[in-house]
């Protein structure tokens, strides 16, 4: 694996070869952490050996990560609290990200899952600061938590065959603004009740399945095809873009959004008026 500065980001080229989390120093410095309140801010200043500060500052040094090619699993925990990590570009050759993989990025704002991916496990990607995931069709399985605490996650848009572990995006934007939590706080219910997780769950599945949203659910979809959202755009016209779902997201926020496309609103706005104009 080797370190190099890409689009002015400092890059990691993971490639899988080699474990980054070393269990011994990785235990130290949490000892440390919790001897200090959980309070991180300061940790340079901590009694840890000097193995220890030089790993936890290389953790600290990445800014970006490219998997690459011929990787198939990204190990638990493996870029857990590399608080810098901005951007990860996967191989398409990942199937499966491990526990907590990504668990703490607080900088993660922005992925493209691969679309091979299999397995999201649990807490993959919690407390990172996402605000929009779109699951590929090929997922079966999202564990437990994995996306909880993206306070700014707002569109989870997931294939209706994916098995959903419990709470994936607890204390999100998404959650806090869903109407079955304002009516769980309104009735002083327990937030993490198991009925409301469903209820959620539910939603966000199944939001765009109403006629009414048939471009929400083309923009959102896997490699959507132009020719269809020109139709859905001839019949309804270019308005349509702004309608809101009961989420309150756009076509062209998921359009705008969603990393398996290259369709663009504008192209299918001027494609639309010439028509007009004959």
């Amino acid at each position: 694996m080797r370190v190099a500065t890409v689009d002015g980001l400092v890059t990691l080229f993971y490639d899988g070869s080699e474990r980054l989390r070393n269990e011994e120093l990785h235990e130290e410095w949490i000892i440390a952490y919790n001897d200090y309140d959980q309070n991180d801010e300061n940790w340079e200043d901590w009694p840890l050996s000097d193995e220890c500060k030089d790993y936890w500052r290389q953790r600290q040094s990445w800014q970006q990560i490219i998997v690459e090619d011929g990787t198939t699993t990204i190990e638990r925990e493996t870029f857990y609290r590399c608080y810098n990590i901005k951007r990860v570009v996967f191989a398409d050759t990942v199937i499966r990200i491990e526990d907590g993989a990504f668990s703490l990025c607080r900088s993660l704002n922005s992925i493209e899952l691969p679309i091979n991916l299999e397995f999201i496990e649990q807490y993959a990607f919690c407390h990172c600061d996402l605000v929009s995931v779109f699951v590929p069709p090929r997922c079966r399985e999202i564990g437990n938590a994995a996306f909880h605490s993206n306070q700014n996650l707002t569109i989870f848009n997931i294939p209706p065959q994916t098995e959903i572990g419990y709470r994936p995006v607890i204390h999100t934007k998404l959650f806090r603004e869903s109407s079955f939590y304002k009516q769980a706080i309104d009735n002083d219910d327990d937030i993490y009740d198991n009925d409301l997780d469903v209820n959620i769950l539910n939603w966000i599945k199944n939001v765009n399945n109403d006629e009414k949203y048939t471009l929400h659910r083309a923009c959102s979809s896997f490699q959507p095809l132009d020719e269809i959202i020109h139709n859905i755009i001839e019949t309804r016209g270019i308005g349509a873009f702004a309608k809101k779902n009961e989420m309150g997201i756009t076509p062209s926020q998921y359009l705008q959004e969603n990393p398996y496309t290259d369709v663009k609103e504008m192209d299918v706005i001027r494609g639309y008026v010439m028509k007009m104009m004959g």
